[in-house]
């Protein structure tokens, strides 16, 4: 009981290493990232825990910097900045025209409990729109849970880290064969 009344809260953040450059493809596009919408469960800056499929609590001392919209955004612009695909990359409020607007919903960011295991859960609807016609350039949703190495709250901004980095990945491989189809038009 001493350890946890004088132990301070886990402050988590989802900046991280990230994918190296593309490779040898570029779009010519302004990307924005728009401010992403969020289950309202999951706007609190304690870690939602789901032991029992109908019951979300809270972890009370572990909490995010800030609330994960935002850091999800934050991960997603330096993703994308770093991938160095786009021409440039701005966020929502930013000055400046974009091609194309990505937009995010946020479902579920989550530590679940299962057969004595905790697991990482994202689940996320992202969709690319040209900006001035609003028309679907492509839509990517996932749900996806990864096994914690052990029982430790400590891991799990990095496997929410991994499994958005694999998911944006996609994303790109899409665009990829969308810009190639294209072309072939």
């Amino acid at each position: 009981m001493i350890h946890w009344a004088c132990a301070a809260p886990y402050y988590f953040d989802l900046q991280a290493e990230l994918p190296q450059e593309g490779q040898n493809w570029r779009l010519n596009k302004i990307l924005m990232v728009e401010e992403a919408e969020i289950n309202e469960i999951y706007r609190d800056l304690r870690i939602a825990c789901r032991d029992k499929p109908f019951r979300v609590k809270y972890h009370t001392r572990a909490l995010w910097a800030e609330s994960p919209d935002n850091l999800l955004e934050d991960a997603v612009a330096l993703f994308w900045n770093q991938r160095g695909i786009f021409r440039k990359v701005i966020r929502y409020g930013s000055s400046g025209d974009p091609d194309w607007v990505m937009r995010i919903h946020l479902d579920a960011i989550e530590r679940s409990d299962s057969a004595k295991k905790w697991h990482a859960r994202l689940a996320m609807d992202i969709e690319i729109a040209d900006f001035e016609s609003n028309e679907t350039v492509l839509t990517h949703s996932f749900d996806r849970k990864s096994v914690l190495e052990k029982k430790d709250i400590r891991l799990l901004p990095e496997k929410f880290l991994q499994i958005l980095h694999e998911e944006l990945l996609k994303v790109e491989a899409k665009l990829r064969t969308e810009c190639a189809t294209a072309i072939q038009k």
